[in-house]
């Protein structure tokens, strides 16, 4: 038995049958997972567990929302280019770019932590400069 694009576990009658409400309940489900993340951050900050907070949830958080930017692209060319594609077809390419950016971010973790922190200090240092005497 082969692996086919057009089935989805069972739920690619149900997927497709959804048509445009698949872009809806995916951006949706990205941009929740976020706030979702996003609190699991923030209780965890208040528990005290910064490590596992800055090691898994925010790498997640910045996956995810790279995830929303990048999927944007192909979903307007699936959607308005090939017509004929499926709303099966758009959820597998959600989910190959959903594994893209968490490898992406799991291997470069040190190198976005330290532009963030380096484009912190540059602001700090612009506010400084700018500040009224």
């Amino acid at each position: 038995m082969g692996f086919s694009f057009n089935t989805f576990f069972g739920y690619e009658n149900e997927i497709n049958n959804l048509q445009d409400q698949v872009l809806i309940y995916g951006f949706a489900g990205i941009i929740f997972g976020i706030l979702a993340l996003l609190f699991l951050a923030i209780l965890l900050r208040k528990i005290g567990l910064n490590t596992i907070n800055s090691f898994v949830v925010n790498p997640l958080m910045l996956s995810l929302g790279l995830t929303l930017f990048v999927s944007i692209l192909p979903t307007i060319v699936f959607y308005v280019v090939a017509l004929d594609i499926s709303g099966v077809k758009i959820v597998y390419s959600w989910i190959a770019i959903f594994i893209g950016m968490v490898l992406f971010v799991m291997f470069n973790l040190e190198t976005i932590k330290s532009f963030f922190k380096e484009f912190g200090k540059l602001s700090e240092q612009k506010e400084f400069r700018n500040r009224k005497r």
